[in-house]
């Protein structure tokens, strides 16, 4: 089932929220700490709404890297002008 989220970001199974809605609420978080001034912060979620965060950042990153996610899973993310980029840093 959820392999099926991540080639159809608009599919919502019944009580849930579609990949595209929750990647949206993903980069508006992401947004409002980069545009709060701050040099450093850190956002922590659960492993498939970081891996919709980034596979936007990077369309390279799909369920097959979600599967690949350890628990718990740490990623630095960085925004240098309009461009970003991400690298795990730590794994148990």
């Amino acid at each position: 089932m959820l392999r099926r989220t991540y080639g159809d970001m608009d599919l919502c199974y019944e009580g849930g929220e579609s990949s595209r809605t929750a990647t949206s609420r993903a980069v508006q978080v992401v947004t409002e700490v980069l545009n709060s001034g701050w040099k450093n912060a850190v956002i922590v979620s659960h492993g498939n709404l970081i891996s919709l965060l980034l596979g936007h950042l990077d369309q390279a990153f799909g369920f097959e890297e979600w599967e690949a996610l350890s628990n718990p899973d740490v990623y630095e993310l960085s925004f240098t002008g309009p461009a970003s980029s991400f690298k795990r840093i730590w794994m148990p």
